[in-house]
């Protein structure tokens, strides 16, 4: 008894603060279809060739054969059409599109923008999903709204003021909610559950939901339980005390673009074990994170796009990466084949290039994926577990230039993933100190087919000859466990 008053004393004092170390606190368990899941970012104006959600419905199919299972939808409610520019983005006025639209400055949180189609299209979309066994998550936008929002006039007291009577900016110059007013928290947490009910979406991405007090979030995930339990939140920002309750996940965690092209003497392979480190060290036992490489904020703003700047290669490694580390996989609309349209941006209407699907490289990226969403369906040991449990690094010959780590779970064969970071050929040898020596055991670091391997030679009993930006994933123990994808040499 006096175990559980403690935990739930826990809990509560995470809810109400943010910072500190959470290591010792266990992370919300999330319902399997997120946790084993694949996660499909779309940007409709982009993603559909017409821009509208009946669009996006009609190509569900191809997503579900990719092997995705969770469609994430940026906003599609209905957007601020106000042209001063005193209350746009830099962004926005950047694009040159000269388009007040902003997914991110809504006016009405509880209608669909008729830019995208009707309240029915998006309930469609939904239900279409669901029937191919996809789940939809919308984006929820409660740091800012629109300037001309017409609940500013029946409700001044949802907005932060300034000292001089004038409207409070956020940092991307949007009038703010005032979270210190109980109603704020009462009208967005009806929304919340609204969406829910009238769309049924099952759950949330929240824009920049670091911004907003942790306290809301733990009432909105109480409300959302009510209504549908198996419902999921996921949190743009970091911190370690999110996942304790409100949060599935945080969002946000990719390989450094140092590790890439000219600038790749000022970081090493090492950055990336030593991140994921300094979070499993701070961070809630078992928290997850949203494994990604570019979003629709980079693709906006990152030009050249990462395939161009990191390599067709390089991009391949970090898909790799992605699905052996921990955490849930993202892609965002048209990583699958290797798209890359200079001018994309999600200001204006700039459709995906879909005939990159019918390249060399668009034809290579594509079955890059789905070996990749089969190796983790089928193997356990890749989504058992998360955080210090789930994944052990080991050292390396060459860390400046390679990494290796290993994924265990009960009742599972350990997995091993070596990578090689650089685009030049590379001698690794894997090194275990004794106690991991036991859990590793040399003689079981196994000979014959890897699972997945990529330009990989195997040189000795822990040394492996890797090509540009070669890898080789492979059981590294004797324990049970689910079945490979037998997949080796170039793919």
């Amino acid at each position: 008894m006096m175990l559980k008053v403690l935990l739930v004393a826990a809990i509560a004092a995470a809810c109400t603060t943010r910072g500190g170390d959470m290591s010792a606190q266990p992370a919300r368990k999330s319902p399997d279809w997120f946790a084993k899941g694949l996660v499909y970012q779309i940007q409709p104006r982009a993603f559909s060739p017409d821009g509208s959600l009946k669009g996006i419905e009609a190509k569900l199919p191809y997503i579900k054969e990719l092997g995705v299972t969770v469609v994430y939808i940026l906003p599609v409610f209905k957007m601020d059409e106000d042209m001063d520019k005193a209350f746009w983005s830099p962004r926005q006025i950047k694009s040159g599109f000269e388009n007040p639209k902003n997914q991110y400055r809504i006016v009405d949180y509880f209608h669909v923008d008729a830019e995208y189609g009707t309240d029915a299209d998006l309930k469609d979309l939904v239900a279409a999903a669901h029937r191919i066994g996809l789940k939809v998550i919308f984006d929820l936008v409660y740091f800012h709204f629109g300037p001309t929002a017409p609940f500013l006039k029946t409700h001044p007291e949802f907005a932060a003021w300034n000292a001089d009577g004038s409207i409070r900016k956020g940092k991307w110059r949007f009038p703010q909610f005032d979270f210190t007013k109980p109603s704020v928290r009462e009208y967005l947490k009806t929304n919340l559950v609204y969406l829910m009910a009238e769309f049924d979406c099952d759950g949330f991405r929240c824009d920049v939901g670091a911004r907003i007090p942790l306290d809301f979030w733990c009432e909105a995930r109480d409300r959302m339980e009510a209504f549908k339990p198996d419902s999921i939140l996921l949190c743009e920002g970091g911190d370690p005390a999110n996942q304790t309750k409100a949060f599935d996940a945080d969002y946000g965690r990719f390989p450094s673009p140092e590790l890439f092209g000219r600038n790749s003497g000022k970081s090493s392979a090492r950055s990336l074990r030593s991140a994921w480190q300094k979070q499993a060290a701070v961070w809630a036992d078992g928290a997850r994170f949203v494994n990604h490489y570019e979003n629709h904020d980079y693709a906006t703003d990152v030009h050249p796009r990462r395939e161009t700047t990191w390599t067709h290669a390089g991009v391949d490694q970090v898909l790799v990466y992605m699905f052996t580390l921990d955490g849930v996989p993202l892609l965002f609309n048209g990583n699958e084949f290797a798209e890359a349209s200079p001018n994309h941006s999600m200001f204006g209407r700039t459709p995906l290039d879909w005939s990159a699907m019918d390249t060399p490289e668009g034809r290579s990226r594509t079955a890059l994926v789905k070996k990749l969403v089969e190796m983790r369906r089928s193997l356990p040991v890749l989504t058992a577990l998360n955080g210090r449990e789930g994944l052990e690094w080991l050292d390396v010959s060459c860390e400046r230039d390679a990494t290796a780590f290993v994924r265990r779970a009960p009742g599972c064969r350990p997995v091993l993933v070596v990578q090689n970071w650089r685009s030049a050929p590379l001698d690794v040898s894997v090194l275990l100190t004794a106690q991991q020596e036991k859990g590793v055991a040399a003689s079981s670091i196994q000979d014959g087919e890897p699972i997945l391997a990529h330009l990989a030679e195997r040189t000795g009993e822990r040394s492996f000859r890797l090509g540009p930006y070669g890898y080789y994933v492979g059981f590294a123990g004797s324990e049970p466990g689910g079945k490979p994808v037998r997949e080796s040499g170039k793919h």
